[in-house]
Protein backbone atom coordinates (compact mmCIF):
# COMPACT_ATOMS: atom_id res chain seq x y z
CA UNK A 1 0.00 0.00 0.00
CA UNK A 2 1.41 3.33 -1.09
CA UNK A 3 0.30 5.38 1.93
CA UNK A 4 0.58 2.78 4.66
CA UNK A 5 0.71 4.35 8.14
CA UNK A 6 0.40 7.86 6.69
CA UNK A 7 -1.93 10.59 7.92
CA UNK A 8 -3.72 12.56 5.20
CA UNK A 9 -5.91 15.63 5.20
CA UNK A 10 -8.18 16.15 2.19
CA UNK A 11 -10.17 19.37 1.73
CA UNK A 12 -13.32 19.50 -0.34
CA UNK A 13 -13.64 15.81 0.47
CA UNK A 14 -17.40 15.64 0.85
CA UNK A 15 -17.99 14.80 -2.79
CA UNK A 16 -16.44 14.49 -6.23
CA UNK A 17 -12.68 14.40 -6.64
CA UNK A 18 -11.99 15.09 -2.96
CA UNK A 19 -14.24 12.21 -1.91
CA UNK A 20 -12.60 9.86 -4.40
CA UNK A 21 -9.17 10.89 -3.16
CA UNK A 22 -10.06 10.41 0.52
CA UNK A 23 -11.46 6.96 -0.18
CA UNK A 24 -8.47 5.96 -2.31
CA UNK A 25 -6.01 7.22 0.30
CA UNK A 26 -7.78 5.10 2.90
CA UNK A 27 -7.60 2.02 0.66
CA UNK A 28 -3.86 2.69 0.31
CA UNK A 29 -3.37 2.55 4.09
CA UNK A 30 -3.71 6.17 5.17
CA UNK A 31 -5.79 7.54 8.02
CA UNK A 32 -7.80 10.43 6.59
CA UNK A 33 -9.16 13.73 7.87
CA UNK A 34 -12.16 14.37 5.63
CA UNK A 35 -12.55 18.15 5.50
CA UNK A 36 -15.46 19.98 3.87
CA UNK A 37 -17.69 23.01 4.31
CA UNK A 38 -20.62 20.56 4.25
CA UNK A 39 -20.17 18.79 7.56
CA UNK A 40 -22.83 16.16 6.83
CA UNK A 41 -21.17 15.22 3.53
CA UNK A 42 -17.79 14.99 5.24
CA UNK A 43 -19.24 12.76 7.95
CA UNK A 44 -20.84 10.50 5.35
CA UNK A 45 -17.50 9.97 3.61
CA UNK A 46 -15.70 9.37 6.91
CA UNK A 47 -18.37 6.88 7.99
CA UNK A 48 -18.04 5.00 4.70
CA UNK A 49 -14.27 4.76 5.12
CA UNK A 50 -14.61 3.55 8.70
CA UNK A 51 -17.29 1.01 7.73
CA UNK A 52 -14.89 -0.34 5.09
CA UNK A 53 -12.18 -0.97 7.67
CA UNK A 54 -10.29 2.28 7.27
CA UNK A 55 -9.76 5.11 9.72
CA UNK A 56 -11.21 8.57 9.15
CA UNK A 57 -12.61 11.61 10.91
CA UNK A 58 -14.82 14.39 9.54
CA UNK A 59 -14.12 18.07 10.13
CA UNK A 60 -16.40 20.88 8.99
CA UNK A 61 -14.26 23.80 7.81
CA UNK A 62 -14.60 27.02 5.84
CA UNK A 63 -11.14 27.22 4.27
CA UNK A 64 -11.47 30.99 3.79
CA UNK A 65 -11.39 31.52 7.57
CA UNK A 66 -7.92 31.10 9.03
CA UNK A 67 -9.11 30.18 12.52
CA UNK A 68 -11.13 27.29 11.07
CA UNK A 69 -8.14 26.09 9.05
CA UNK A 70 -6.00 26.11 12.20
CA UNK A 71 -8.75 24.14 13.98
CA UNK A 72 -8.79 21.54 11.20
CA UNK A 73 -5.03 21.02 11.33
CA UNK A 74 -4.98 20.85 15.13
CA UNK A 75 -7.94 18.45 15.26
CA UNK A 76 -6.47 16.16 12.62
CA UNK A 77 -3.12 16.07 14.40
CA UNK A 78 -4.70 15.43 17.79
CA UNK A 79 -7.04 12.65 16.65
CA UNK A 80 -5.01 10.95 13.91
CA UNK A 81 -1.37 12.01 14.30
CA UNK A 82 1.13 14.18 12.44
CA UNK A 83 -0.02 15.03 8.93
CA UNK A 84 2.06 13.51 6.12
CA UNK A 85 -0.11 14.32 3.11
CA UNK A 86 -2.40 17.19 2.12
CA UNK A 87 -4.71 17.15 -0.87
CA UNK A 88 -5.51 20.85 -1.06
CA UNK A 89 -8.63 20.44 -3.15
CA UNK A 90 -11.47 22.67 -1.88
CA UNK A 91 -12.64 24.97 -4.64
CA UNK A 92 -15.74 26.44 -6.29
CA UNK A 93 -17.14 27.35 -9.66
CA UNK A 94 -18.88 30.49 -8.40
CA UNK A 95 -22.54 31.00 -9.32
CA UNK A 96 -22.87 33.84 -11.77
CA UNK A 97 -19.41 33.46 -13.29
CA UNK A 98 -19.32 35.44 -16.50
CA UNK A 99 -17.33 37.28 -19.14
CA UNK A 100 -14.97 40.02 -17.97
CA UNK A 101 -17.55 42.44 -19.39
CA UNK A 102 -20.29 41.21 -17.07
CA UNK A 103 -18.53 39.80 -14.00
CA UNK A 104 -19.84 41.03 -10.63
CA UNK A 105 -17.61 41.94 -7.72
CA UNK A 106 -19.20 39.36 -5.42
CA UNK A 107 -18.39 36.62 -7.92
CA UNK A 108 -14.76 37.71 -8.17
CA UNK A 109 -14.48 37.81 -4.37
CA UNK A 110 -16.00 34.34 -3.95
CA UNK A 111 -13.68 32.71 -6.48
CA UNK A 112 -10.54 34.31 -5.11
CA UNK A 113 -11.48 33.63 -1.48
CA UNK A 114 -11.97 29.88 -1.88
CA UNK A 115 -9.79 28.95 -4.83
CA UNK A 116 -6.74 31.01 -3.87
CA UNK A 117 -6.95 32.32 -0.30
CA UNK A 118 -8.33 29.06 1.08
CA UNK A 119 -5.63 27.03 -0.62
CA UNK A 120 -2.92 29.37 0.67
CA UNK A 121 -4.22 29.23 4.25
CA UNK A 122 -4.40 25.45 4.25
CA UNK A 123 -0.94 25.23 2.70
CA UNK A 124 0.41 27.63 5.32
CA UNK A 125 -0.83 25.73 8.35
CA UNK A 126 -0.32 22.18 7.09
CA UNK A 127 3.09 23.26 5.83
CA UNK A 128 3.98 24.55 9.29
CA UNK A 129 2.79 21.32 10.89
CA UNK A 130 4.87 19.25 8.45
CA UNK A 131 7.91 21.47 9.04
CA UNK A 132 7.55 21.19 12.81
CA UNK A 133 7.21 17.41 12.66
CA UNK A 134 10.62 17.16 10.98
CA UNK A 135 9.31 14.31 8.81
CA UNK A 136 8.62 16.17 5.59
CA UNK A 137 5.49 15.47 3.59
CA UNK A 138 3.64 15.86 0.31
CA UNK A 139 1.09 18.47 -0.73
CA UNK A 140 -1.03 18.21 -3.87
CA UNK A 141 -3.01 21.28 -4.95
CA UNK A 142 -5.92 21.05 -7.37
CA UNK A 143 -5.70 23.44 -10.31
CA UNK A 144 -7.53 22.92 -13.63
CA UNK A 145 -6.70 22.47 -17.29
CA UNK A 146 -8.32 25.91 -17.52
CA UNK A 147 -5.10 27.19 -15.99
CA UNK A 148 -3.63 26.43 -19.43
CA UNK A 149 -6.51 27.26 -21.75
CA UNK A 150 -9.65 29.33 -21.23
CA UNK A 151 -13.36 28.99 -21.86
CA UNK A 152 -15.62 31.97 -22.47
CA UNK A 153 -17.81 33.16 -19.63
CA UNK A 154 -15.76 31.74 -16.77
CA UNK A 155 -13.49 34.68 -16.05
CA UNK A 156 -13.26 34.37 -12.25
CA UNK A 157 -12.84 30.58 -12.28
CA UNK A 158 -10.18 30.60 -14.99
CA UNK A 159 -8.31 33.42 -13.27
CA UNK A 160 -8.35 31.80 -9.84
CA UNK A 161 -7.33 28.38 -11.14
CA UNK A 162 -4.53 29.89 -13.24
CA UNK A 163 -2.94 31.16 -10.01
CA UNK A 164 -2.58 27.67 -8.57
CA UNK A 165 0.38 26.39 -10.63
CA UNK A 166 2.24 29.54 -9.59
CA UNK A 167 1.27 29.03 -5.97
CA UNK A 168 2.44 25.42 -6.26
CA UNK A 169 5.87 26.46 -7.52
CA UNK A 170 6.13 29.07 -4.77
CA UNK A 171 5.16 26.57 -2.06
CA UNK A 172 7.57 23.99 -3.46
CA UNK A 173 10.39 26.54 -3.31
CA UNK A 174 9.55 27.63 0.24
CA UNK A 175 9.10 24.13 1.65
CA UNK A 176 11.78 22.06 -0.09
CA UNK A 177 14.32 22.60 2.69
CA UNK A 178 11.94 20.86 5.09
CA UNK A 179 11.56 17.79 2.91
CA UNK A 180 8.07 18.80 1.78
CA UNK A 181 7.16 18.22 -1.86
CA UNK A 182 4.41 20.34 -3.46
CA UNK A 183 2.75 19.54 -6.77
CA UNK A 184 -0.56 20.15 -8.52
CA UNK A 185 -3.05 18.25 -10.62
CA UNK A 186 -4.88 20.07 -13.41
CA UNK A 187 -8.08 18.14 -14.20
CA UNK A 188 -10.14 18.50 -17.33
CA UNK A 189 -13.91 18.24 -17.20
CA UNK A 190 -14.83 15.74 -14.50
CA UNK A 191 -18.29 14.44 -13.56
CA UNK A 192 -18.91 15.87 -10.07
CA UNK A 193 -21.63 17.73 -8.19
CA UNK A 194 -20.05 20.99 -9.35
CA UNK A 195 -20.46 20.05 -13.01
CA UNK A 196 -23.82 18.28 -12.67
CA UNK A 197 -25.77 21.09 -14.29
CA UNK A 198 -23.92 21.07 -17.57
CA UNK A 199 -23.43 17.30 -17.49
CA UNK A 200 -27.17 16.85 -17.96
CA UNK A 201 -27.03 18.46 -21.40
CA UNK A 202 -26.28 15.61 -23.81
CA UNK A 203 -25.66 17.94 -26.74
CA UNK A 204 -23.03 19.95 -24.88
CA UNK A 205 -21.44 16.81 -23.44
CA UNK A 206 -21.23 15.18 -26.86
CA UNK A 207 -19.60 18.24 -28.38
CA UNK A 208 -17.17 18.51 -25.45
CA UNK A 209 -16.05 14.90 -25.78
CA UNK A 210 -15.04 15.60 -29.36
CA UNK A 211 -12.53 18.19 -28.09
CA UNK A 212 -10.77 15.54 -25.94
CA UNK A 213 -8.23 13.32 -27.66
CA UNK A 214 -9.47 10.28 -25.74
CA UNK A 215 -13.11 11.11 -26.62
CA UNK A 216 -14.19 10.74 -23.00
CA UNK A 217 -14.53 12.96 -19.96
CA UNK A 218 -13.11 12.47 -16.50
CA UNK A 219 -14.40 10.55 -13.51
CA UNK A 220 -13.30 11.50 -9.96
CA UNK A 221 -11.22 8.34 -9.63
CA UNK A 222 -9.20 9.32 -12.72
CA UNK A 223 -7.99 12.41 -10.90
CA UNK A 224 -7.63 10.70 -7.53
CA UNK A 225 -5.23 8.13 -8.99
CA UNK A 226 -2.92 10.94 -10.11
CA UNK A 227 -3.18 12.69 -6.74
CA UNK A 228 -2.18 9.42 -5.12
CA UNK A 229 0.89 9.16 -7.34
CA UNK A 230 2.05 12.68 -6.44
CA UNK A 231 1.34 12.10 -2.74
CA UNK A 232 3.24 8.82 -2.61
CA UNK A 233 6.91 7.94 -2.59
CA UNK A 234 6.52 6.96 -6.25
CA UNK A 235 6.88 10.71 -6.90
CA UNK A 236 9.79 11.23 -4.51
CA UNK A 237 11.76 13.17 -7.16
CA UNK A 238 8.82 15.37 -8.24
CA UNK A 239 8.13 18.82 -6.82
CA UNK A 240 6.89 22.12 -8.23
CA UNK A 241 5.13 20.31 -11.08
CA UNK A 242 1.57 20.52 -12.43
CA UNK A 243 0.25 17.27 -13.88
CA UNK A 244 -2.46 17.79 -16.48
CA UNK A 245 -5.12 15.07 -16.29
CA UNK A 246 -7.58 15.93 -19.04
CA UNK A 247 -7.78 13.24 -21.68
CA UNK A 248 -5.72 15.35 -24.06
CA UNK A 249 -8.02 18.39 -23.97
CA UNK A 250 -5.35 21.08 -23.89
CA UNK A 251 -3.45 19.70 -26.88
CA UNK A 252 -6.40 19.62 -29.29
Amino acid sequence: MRLENKISLVTGAGNGIGKATAELFAKEGSSVAVVDLDGDAAQSVADSINDSGGRAIAIKVDVTIEQEVVHAVETSTKELGEINVLHNHAGILPPGDASILDIEEKTIDAALAVNIKGMMLMGKHVGRAMRDSGKGGAIVNTASDLSIIALAGLCSYVTSKTAIPGLTRSMATDLAEFGIRVNAVSPGFTYTNMTAGIAGNEEIMGAMKETYLLKQLGQPIDIAQCVLFLASDDAAFVTGAALTVDGGHVVT
